[in-house]
């Protein structure tokens, strides 16, 4: 049964998905989250969903992605097909986004499927392919069936239109020629081949019997379960071995892999997404608020999706969903979010380390500059002495020696003359640069001075940075970057209105609002337009942080010491020392807080004011 070389093309091919495990945490670990199980609830899905609907428009969001709207008594359902290298996958969508204005791909779609009814879903064996069987419209009489064929394999992924009729390619997203593969070729004209099939046992159909014989007197890994038996993805594959235990017996085995094969009956899955760390909500949730999950909150960190609880990875938490396709969107919504996130961060990062890279090499050279002009004192003694000595110059002389009279041990002196000036002359060339490089030590020291306020304004600006929870905050950011020209205005970047609305805010448990800036931006329009004199200003002492006002429209004459801490301990966990056990936080009325004139964003000084030591806490 066993062919070497058809196992390790089917685990290349599985495994161009992201199927990449380890014996470890889940923070080592790239899962395959688009598996065959997952499929195959999600064409389970679509059969209950859009089978004899009508397919209405076909939209291209970018160049690996379409969305498909159909209807079906009376409801419209959106199906999303990826082929993304590593976010591919098909399943129904709440409502897509706007995708391009044109597209050779969607157009031609259109022109062939578009008012067709899908007549079959199905998926081809156990493979990552999602076939739709497409009837012509009826005013087309001569057009024949056509099928969307959607190939979820990671790299290789694809979406191919078929003529039924024939066999034959119409179109793909991608096309292959023989230089990409040798195995197959996909491009208009050709007949349709499908990926190799697999020489594995179909889960289904692999009694207790044979699983025994299969395992008996040998050592059992994820990666023999993998390559023996069709439709397990690593991850599943590994979920058995995690629930049949380090001791495991061959029944041991058996009924764990009992129990993953069980979810291919659509009634015995639990489709869910695994969160980093563990949270408030807790699998004992009920059907109502099970069907209430259509996203993930912002700050949960999405691990993997998956059909079934996973007891490989004990320190997650996780959200459970109605359907399969909800677990799907809610997951790579997350990840995708996750991943502009953290492109948006490292860009902002490289425009800081640029600057700062910048802002060190023009230091060093002005430290260069200063040490030169600090011999303004070694310029005027050589003017002295020359003057002193005049008589015994002579024009012409490109050099004198003289006695040092500020020297203590009245050492000789070298003083180098320009042979073109006259001595009296030499002797003024050397009280100009005097002059020069004593006005310029001023100057140096200004210049340094400014140099290391724009260092500071950059490290407040990495502190935002890395502070920044989501996208707004962080393009909000980067506004401000092209405000000051550091970057260029990019097409997705809109215009953030000032008004309240943008801030953080929090509610003392007095009824005190509280508001939090930001960015430097934010922290500035805080204090111009928010604050009043008779509102409370909090600031983590001497540490780069956000600006806090606790919210007095009552101009009452002192605030309640419980939310003065409930700041506090807020401005302390918006700043620098966000990590640190207790945090000098310092506190004072408004009326007290002075920006001065020209200074950086978010720069205060500030009289008055009383200091509370908390811990960082929102």
């Amino acid at each position: 049964m066993s062919n070497c070389s058809a196992e390790r093309r089917a685990e290349k091919r599985d495994t161009a998905a992201g199927a990449k495990i380890h014996d470890t945490s889940f923070h080592e670990v790239y899962l395959m989250s688009f598996d065959s199980l997952a499929l195959h609830l999600v064409a389970d899905e679509l059969r209950r969903t859009i089978l004899n609907g009508t397919i209405r428009h076909i939209e291209q969001l970018n160049p690996h992605s379409i969305v498909l709207k159909i209807s079906q008594l009376a409801k419209t359902h959106f199906l999303l097909i990826s082929t993304h290298s590593i976010h591919a996958r098909a399943h129904l969508i709440q409502r897509p986004p706007k995708g391009q204005s044109r597209s050779h791909f969607a157009d031609f779609l259109m022109k062939h499927v578009v008012r067709g009814q899908i007549t079959a879903v199905e998926q081809i064996g156990l493979d990552r392919v999602l076939k739709l069987t497409i009837a012509p419209t009826s005013d087309i009489l001569e057009s024949s069936p056509k099928s969307i064929i959607a190939e979820v394999m990671g790299k290789y992924s694809n979406i191919i239109l078929i003529d039924e009729a024939t066999g034959n390619i119409l179109e793909s997203i991608k096309h292959i020629d023989e230089t990409m593969s040798r195995y197959r070729e996909v491009l208009p004209g050709l007949t349709y081949t499908p990926p190799p099939q697999q020489d594995k046992w179909h889960p289904l159909k692999l009694d207790k019997d044979t699983f025994i014989s299969l395992i008996e007197n040998r050592e059992v890994g994820w990666r023999f379960l993998f390559n023996q038996i069709d439709g397990l993805s690593p991850t599943l594959a590994k979920e058995i071995i995690a629930r049949a235990g380090d001791q495991s017996t061959p029944a041991d085995l058996w009924e764990a892999y009992q129990q993953i094969v069980s979810c291919f009956d659509p009634s015995r899955s639990q489709p869910q997404v695994l969160i980093e760390g563990t949270d408030s909500v807790k699998q004992s949730q009920s059907e109502e608020e099970i069907k209430k999950h259509t996203y993930l909150g912002d700050s949960d960190k999405a691990v993997a999706v998956s059909a079934l609880k996973l007891a490989q990875f004990p320190n997650t938490d996780s959200r459970s969903f109605e359907t399969m396709s909800g677990a799907l969107s809610a997951y790579y919504d997350a990840v995708i979010r996750d991943e502009a996130i953290q492109s948006e961060r490292n860009a902002l990062r490289q425009v800081l380390n640029k600057m700062s890279h910048a802002l060190e090499r023009k230091q060093v050279s002005l430290r260069r500059d200063l040490a030169n002009a600090e011999q303004a004192e070694d310029y005027r003694i050589k003017g002295e002495l020359l003057t002193a000595n005049l008589h015994q110059v002579e024009r012409g002389q490109t050099i004198i020696e003289v006695q040092n009279y500020y020297a203590p041990d009245l050492s000789v002196l070298s003083i180098e003359l320009d042979p073109q000036l006259n001595p009296s002359d030499n002797a003024q060339q050397y009280f100009k640069r005097y002059t020069k490089a004593k006005r310029g030590v001023s100057v140096i020291h200004r210049l340094i001075a400014d140099n290391e306020a724009e260092q500071e304004v950059l490290q407040a600006y990495v502190s935002e940075v890395e502070a920044a929870k989501g996208l707004r905050e962080l393009r909000a950011i980067q506004s401000e970057f092209v405000r000051k020209g550091w970057i260029k205005e990019t097409k997705h970047r809109s215009k953030q209105s000032e008004s309240a609305g943008a801030f953080r805010k929090y509610t003392s448990s007095d009824g005190f609002q509280i508001y939090v800036g930001r960015n430097s931006k934010e922290n500035d329009l805080l204090l111009r337009r928010i604050a009043s004199s008779r509102d409370m200003w909090l600031h983590a002492k001497q540490i780069h942080g956000s600006h806090v006002i606790i919210r007095n429209p009552e101009n009452k004459p002192g605030i309640p010491m419980p939310t003065l801490l409930k700041a506090a301990q807020i401005a302390a966990f918006f700043s620098k020392a966000q990590h640190s056990s207790y945090v000098p936080v310092d506190y004072t009325w408004f009326r007290y807080v002075v920006k001065p004139k020209g200074t950086a964003s978010g720069f205060v000084t500030y009289t008055h004011e009383k200091t509370l030591y908390v811990e960082p806490s929102v």
